[in-house]
Order: C-alpha cells, then sequence, then structure tokens
C-alpha cells in the first residue's frame, strides 16, 4: 500500500506540473491544444470527438465510466483543461483512498494483531493435534512391526518343521525303497527255493521208484 501511495504522489506531482506548465504556455503565448488532446496520459483515459461543420465543436467522455466531462463546445482548450482537472480530481481521490487515516491505521493494525493472535492459538492447536496423530500412527506402527516380526518367526518355525518333514519323508521314502528291494530278493530267493525243493521232489520220487524197482529185481530176499 506504501508504495501505490508513492507511486501516486509523484504521478500527481507529475500532473500538476504538466497542468502549470500548459497554463503557463496558455497565458504566454497559447499551447498546442491538439498536441496536448493526443497526451498519453490523457488518451488512456478519455475520448476525445472532434464533430466538423461551420463551426468545429469537440467533446470528451471518460473511458470506463462513459460519463460525459465536457460538453460540445468549439473551444478545444476548454475540454483539454476540463479532462485535466477530472484526470487530477480522480488520482487525488485515489490517493485518499489508499492513504488511510492514523485512527484506521491503528484500528487496522489491531485487528490484524487480533488475527494473528487467533490463528496462532489456531495453529498451535492444529500443530498439538497433528503430533497426536503422528504419536498415534507411529504407535500403530510399532504395534504393526511386532506382529511382523513374530509372524516371521511362526514362519521360521512353520518352514523348519516343513523342512523336517520333508527330510523325514526322504528317509521314510529310501527305506520303503530298500524294503521293496528287500522283497524282490526274499522273491527271487523264494522261487530258487522252490525250484530246488522241487528238483529234491524229484529226485525222491525217482529214488522211491528205483528202491522200488530193486526190491523187485532182488525179491524177499533183500
Amino acid at each position: 500500500m506504501n508504495t501505490v501511495g508513492k507511486i501516486l504522489v509523484v504521478f500527481v506531482t507529475a500532473s500538476s506540473l504538466g497542468f502549470l506548465a500548459f497554463v503557463a504556455a496558455m497565458r504566454n503565448g497559447g499551447p498546442d491544444w491538439k498536441g496536448e488532446m493526443r497526451s498519453p496520459e490523457l488518451q488512456k483515459e478519455f475520448v476525445f470527438t472532434t464533430e466538423p461543420g461551420e463551426t468545429i465543436t469537440y467533446t470528451a467522455r471518460h473511458r470506463r465510466s462513459e460519463s460525459s466531462v465536457s460538453e460540445k463546445t468549439p473551444i478545444l482548450a476548454e475540454v483539454v483543461v476540463k479532462a485535466r482537472k477530472r484526470l487530477e480530481d480522480e488520482t487525488n481521490k485515489k490517493l485518499q483512498e489508499l492513504s488511510p487515516q492514523p485512527g484506521q491505521l491503528q484500528d487496522q493494525i489491531k485487528a490484524t494483531v487480533e488475527t494473528i493472535a487467533a490463528d496462532k492459538k489456531g495453529v498451535e492447536q492444529r500443530e498439538q493435534s497433528l503430533n497426536d496423530l503422528f504419536q498415534e500412527y507411529w504407535n500403530e506402527m510399532n504395534t504393526v512391526g511386532d506382529e511382523f516380526s513374530a509372524s516371521t518367526l511362526q514362519t521360521q518355525e512353520v518352514l523348519k518343521v516343513s523342512e523336517e518333514r520333508r527330510e523325514e519323508g526322504y528317509r521314510l521314502a529310501n527305506q520303503l525303497a530298500m524294503l521293496r528291494n528287500d522283497k524282490f530278493a526274499v522273491s527271487e530267493q523264494q522261487k530258487v527255493l522252490q525250484d530246488e525243493l522241487t528238483r529234491l521232489e524229484e529226485n525222491k520220487q525217482r529214488l522211491l521208484r528205483r528202491q522200488i524197482q530193486l526190491k523187485q529185481q532182488l525179491g524177499d530176499s533183500y
């Protein structure tokens, strides 16, 4: 606000000096009113209209408000002076609006201080709330970490038991394979013994037949 006020003070001063310059020039021989009408500061704020005829007339209106600054008049100097006066009045009004009185400034400072105090209290409450929320999240994270550690230990125990059972399964499978091999060997041995028993039975039968034949040949004396 102070910067804008300073800029407006400089602008008002420059406008006043310019106004004094063309008034002095008018008194000393007459200024270039058409050149003054085409000046950037006037063209920015006002629209000048020239109506030709038996007597050329000039008017001006404000660009933003579309309000009339001067009625039709054949005197261009009158239109330009009124436009200058309107521009100076509006600039002074803006300067007064942007430059508050000491009492108003103190009220604004007081209200600002009260607002800052209220905001500070709210910020402190918000900070405490966020700290409590952070502590809650931290405790939950620690709890989850402990549960994860316990689950990890349980998983390791399960994996250990599974590995032991897998090894036991491999051992039983090897034993089963050995038993099957032994069973096959016993079966083969049983076949061999069965064949041998059959051969012995056949020999026995042959010996019995031979004995009978000998008895028949030798008679009762044998």
